[in-house]
């Protein structure tokens, strides 16, 4: 099941970051930060967050986060998205993404941008997003640091 975010599901969230091994601390703190921000302020509009449940367990095992860029007519961003370690390959992500992407069409989204990581331990994110029908937009070199590049991906709703 694909439902809204609730504080009840902030420390699970966190677990599923650390446990990918892919975000660095200051990552974290920024996924976090942006978790609060929705969990805290009914009134905010700049992060939409969604959390797969765990069949078995009824318990957040993803979540996926995104918004509409700022000064732009239709165009928003997939900030964030994580699945649990032990439960990849079952479609959680796909669906997550599936879930998005019917979201934002449904309320005049046309297109979505993602931004990720050039480093070679990001490439089976770089693949999953290309396996869910988006397309290399452009790569900006040593972006973040040296050595670890901007890659954008995009796709028309």
């Amino acid at each position: 099941m694909i439902r809204k975010l609730i504080q009840g599901d902030r420390e699970k969230i966190q677990t599923i970051l650390i446990d990918t091994k892919h975000f660095n601390d200051d990552e974290i703190k920024v996924a976090i930060e942006l978790i609060d921000v929705y969990l805290n302020d009914a009134k905010q509009t700049d992060y939409i967050i969604y959390v797969i449940e765990n069949e078995v367990t009824k318990k957040a095992a993803g979540y996926i986060c995104y918004g509409k860029r700022p000064l732009t007519d239709w165009t928003y961003d997939l900030y964030w998205i994580a699945v649990d370690p032990n439960t990849h390959g079952k479609g959680m992500g796909s669906r997550l993404v599936k879930h998005m992407e019917e979201d934002l069409s449904g309320s005049g989204g046309k297109i979505i941008l993602i931004e990720t990581s050039g480093k070679p331990e990001y490439e089976n994110e770089r693949k999953f997003y290309i396996k869910c029908g988006y397309e290399l937009q452009t790569i900006i070199k040593d972006f973040y640091r040296s050595g670890d590049d901007l890659v954008i991906y995009r796709k028309y709703l």
